[in-house]
């Protein structure tokens, strides 16, 4: 039998788990990691940006974690570790089809918005394997003399003066004591679901068919083959999360240098609802066929992960009611998720660890510890909906590429000025909101600017014109990265983000 009693449960050991595990005992928490499954294992939400790097590198330092330190770049991450799985991230690319017709670009790049996040290869986001860097992570909190309890199925979970949890470890009886809980478990959910606590409703409303396949063509390589003027791209378009957007979905693709490519068409479940009658198999062929040019990049292409196959999902859209009490905390990923657009998870994740190990470090055992972690929750939840505007008006304005380009800069808006305030402030800036959720100029300009879309929707090209002009006057005093210059013609490359 399995008896441990500890300071902190931590729910799941993906990468937000056992980096959270790793840092409470840094700061002289007894911890104990619990999954139900073991690594390595396959995983999705695998896209790094400019403050994700900021915070990973932050929290390497402040917490004496250096084996983690290289994981922050692309250059010192392929140097360091060239057997974890990574792929070089320069920017974001995003590519509007027509269903039936080959992909044509023009001079203007009406249909094409690249955005730069970083100048070089050496100090570039990554792409995260997430099999082989969850696993890492989770050998780092073995190595360091944390108890991890993989292949573990907690049956009975209760909460009263601390938390009692209690399971197998395969055919061996676990039990648990912790005075606080943090739940990593993501989707799962585990406490939410033990303290009943329901979700709350976001406006975005998406699902996706996905999986790691070999053999994908290069995007360049098709614009290539069909003389598509690349010259003015900020950087190479595949070292990037690719954006194809579609008539009634868009598709990811990231690139890792293995030569695994992880891929997935995200549907808009408004008017795509999922069909549970319909195999993942036969509505990514059937999705496929609709866009010759991405068809022609998965002429060669074989899946190799998941084991079972495509996986698919209903509607992925989340967010709890309550995300912490007095003796536990969700992570951001479990306590809500809006869409793997503009990539947010990563950096969000990691966010909350931060915040997260803050209010331990300074206030456990103090009576203001619930206070705190309200004030977490709080903050948590208004970054859920402030993404959730973010990505719904890109989902309201995807077939009028123009428009959505124009949206789309209240994103990198956002992403940009946070990424500057961090650069300039380091962690010492906490606590902060994510991607400038609390900046009222910032969020109450976009919800005003969310009706004008609609009406810019409904009519003439002018009136798209005119709500261009309205999001770059919106945006004007977090406007640090050129944003919005029509000379730009939607190639950004001063938007990299400031070196770190």
């Amino acid at each position: 039998m399995i008896e441990t009693s500890v300071d902190i449960a931590v729910l799941g050991s993906g990468f937000g788990g056992s980096l959270m595990a790793l840092i409470l005992q840094r700061i002289g928490r007894s911890v104990v990691l619990v999954d139900r499954d073991t690594h390595p294992r396959f995983a999705i939400g695998e896209s790094s940006t400019p403050i994700a790097d900021y915070i990973l590198g932050d929290l390497a330092d402040r917490y004496d974690l250096p084996r983690l330190k290289p994981l922050a770049k692309y250059g010192s991450w392929r140097s360091t570790y060239p057997d974890i799985g990574c792929g070089l991230k320069r920017g974001f690319s995003y590519f509007r089809h027509e269903s039936g017709r080959p992909f044509e670009s023009d001079r203007d790049h009406s249909n094409e918005l690249l955005v730069a996040a970083s100048n070089e290869n050496d100090f570039a986001d990554t792409h995260w394997l997430r099999s082989d860097v969850d696993a890492f992570l989770a050998d780092e909190a073995r190595s360091a003399g944390i108890e991890v309890l993989d292949n573990t199925h907690l049956a009975e979970i209760t909460h009263s003066n601390g938390w009692k949890l209690s399971g197998h470890r395969l055919d061996e009886p676990v039990v648990i004591l912790a005075r606080f809980v943090v739940d990593a478990t993501g989707s799962g959910g585990l406490i939410t679901r033990v303290l009943g606590i329901e979700d709350d409703s976001l406006q975005t409303n998406s699902r996706a068919v996905f999986g790691h396949f070999s053999g994908v063509d290069k995007w360049d390589d098709i614009l290539a083959e069909s003389e598509c003027d690349r010259q003015e791209h900020p950087f190479p378009c595949d070292a990037a999360a690719i954006h194809h957007i579609l008539d009634d979905a868009w598709m990811w693709q990231l690139r890792f240098d293995n030569g695994i490519t992880s891929a997935g068409f995200v549907f808009d479940g408004t008017h795509r609802p999922w069909n549970e009658s319909i195999s993942a198999v036969y509505e990514w062929k059937q999705e496929l066929a609709k866009y010759p040019s991405i068809a022609r990049q998965f002429r060669h292409a074989e899946l190799v992960q998941p084991d079972g196959g495509l996986r698919s999902t209903g509607r992925m859209q989340r967010c709890s009611r309550q995300m912490a009490g007095r003796d536990w905390g969700l992570l951001p990923n479990t306590a809500g998720f809006v869409d793997p657009l503009h990539s947010t998870g990563i950096a969000h994740t990691l966010s909350g660890i931060e915040r997260i190990a803050s209010i331990i470090e300074r206030h456990w055992s103090r009576p203001d510890l619930e206070s705190q972690l309200q004030q977490y929750a709080e903050s948590l939840r208004n970054e859920i909906y402030w993404v959730d505007c973010l990505v719904e008006g890109c989902y309201a304005s995807r077939q009028n590429f123009r428009a959505f380009a124009a949206w789309s800069m209240l994103y990198f808006a956002a992403a940009t000025t946070c990424e500057h305030r961090r650069a300039e402030s380091g962690s010492s800036a906490a606590p902060w909101s994510f991607l400038c959720a609390d900046d009222d100029r910032l969020t109450a300009a976009a919800f005003r600017l969310r009706s004008e879309l609609d009406q810019a929707l409904t009519g003439s090209p002018a009136l798209v014109a005119n709500f261009e002009k309205q999001v770059r006057c919106a945006i004007e005093p977090f406007n640090l990265a050129r944003l919005c210059d029509p000379n730009a013609r939607n190639m950004y490359r001063s938007t990299a983000s400031p070196a770190r």
